[in-house]
């Protein structure tokens, strides 16, 4: 009988209790491991219309990357591995969006939330060396190459001014379903002067070719969609669409050479893709059926079944009673070193030849017991 160790906290006391368990992993078949079992790879390549993949992930480099990055990361990469190894013809690349828009403090001004991004504090430049030095490592292992697009550079293409137009011309229908408790759109652009941001959008003021925000220091600026795109920001939501939708109109265009394929936690699969995702993008003409492919990466989740957190550990310190390697790749590479990267893509690659494997959570424990870290 294997165990480790947790501790539970109530008002009376502190308890040491043991978290039991036999060491058998169970597989049972269902949902997407009953449909595919050993063909899901082969099912994803039937669907690509062109040779040249694309394999989309994103990451808000606000830390070192947490262990389910790495999980995503090693994903794309043992499918595009996969999938060139399926056929010589296809030319698979992951591509790398850096969410560098993401907050990275914010501050409430007359009861609205504002916030500065990661890219204008610089605190995405501090982190993103840890990201290339994974995906150097990955692609060492596969021989994939890669690509890294910051926000401004996915905002400057020529497709995303006339997406915000129909998504701001929508706003009465688009809003109360990214936006359930407001009904805003979460399209913002920071005070060139401060970089102060309408955080939700509260104070926005839309036109047919620009947006209006609010600086609470610096009052009323205007952003063009056509002549300043690149300046643009988004929420979680709201980003997902507009990526959706670009990635929709490269697959469908004979003038792009490659087509997308994303690969992202399990925490956005589900309710959150049908209502956000497929029910946003058709009421703007856009079926479900034509979106880009998205594959889900296990999500890893703590002794009580909840998802292990980035933004716990970075914001509250949490996982205390963790090794330091399962929530921050600094200490996962100073513990495990190379080797432990390729054990961990080696793991990740193996679910992608029994489904089994991928349609399912994975606890902590699994990981440090295959880690060997009794």
């Amino acid at each position: 009988m294997a165990y480790y160790h947790y501790f539970m906290v109530d008002k009376k006391d502190s308890l040491e209790r043991r978290l039991t368990h036999d060491g058998i992993v169970h597989h049972p078949l269902g949902g997407g491991s009953y449909v595919f079992k050993k063909n899901y790879v082969d099912y994803l390549v039937r669907q690509l219309t062109k040779e040249k993949v694309r394999i989309s992930i994103g990451a808000q480099p606000n830390s070192s990357p947490h262990f389910g990055t790495l999980v995503v990361f090693s994903l794309a990469y043992a499918l595009a591995q996969k999938m060139s190894a399926h056929s010589n013809s296809i030319q698979p690349e992951v591509f790398f969006e850096v969410i560098d828009t993401a907050p990275s403090e914010t501050k409430t001004i007359n009861g609205i939330d504002y916030q500065i991004s990661l890219r204008d504090s610089k605190v995405a430049e501090s982190h993103l060396e840890e990201y290339s030095e994974l995906l150097e490592l990955l692609k060492g292992f596969t021989g994939v190459d890669y690509t890294i697009r910051r926000q401004s550079d996915f905002n400057s293409q020529q497709g995303i001014p006339p997406i915000l137009r129909r998504i701001v011309k929508n706003r009465e229908i688009i809003g109360p379903i990214l936006d359930p408790q407001r009904g805003l759109l979460s399209m913002r652009v920071a005070c060139s002067d401060c970089g102060l941001t309408d955080k939700k959008g509260i104070n926005n003021r839309y036109y047919d070719d620009s947006i209006e925000s609010y600086c609470p220091e610096h009052e009323w600026f205007e952003t063009s969609f056509d002549d300043e795109s690149a300046k643009f920001e988004y929420n979680t939501p709201l980003r997902n669409l507009i990526r959706a939708l670009v990635y929709f109109s490269d697959n469908l265009s004979n003038d792009v050479p490659f087509e997308w394929l994303r690969v992202t936690g399990s925490d956005y699969a589900g309710y959150y893709q049908e209502q956000l995702l497929y029910k946003a993008a058709s009421l703007l003409g856009t079926a479900a059926h034509e979106l880009p492919t998205i594959v889900y990466a296990p999500l890893v989740v703590d002794w009580s079944g909840a998802k292990l957190s980035k933004s716990l550990y970075v914001k509250q310190n949490a996982y205390k009673y963790l090794p330091q390697y399962l929530v921050n790749y600094n200490d996962f590479r100073d513990q495990l070193g190379e080797e432990g990267v390729r054990k961990m893509f080696e793991e990740v690659s193996s679910w992608l030849e029994e489904s089994y494997k991928l349609f399912r959570s994975y606890s902590v424990y699994y990981f440090m017991e295959m880690f060997g870290d009794e």
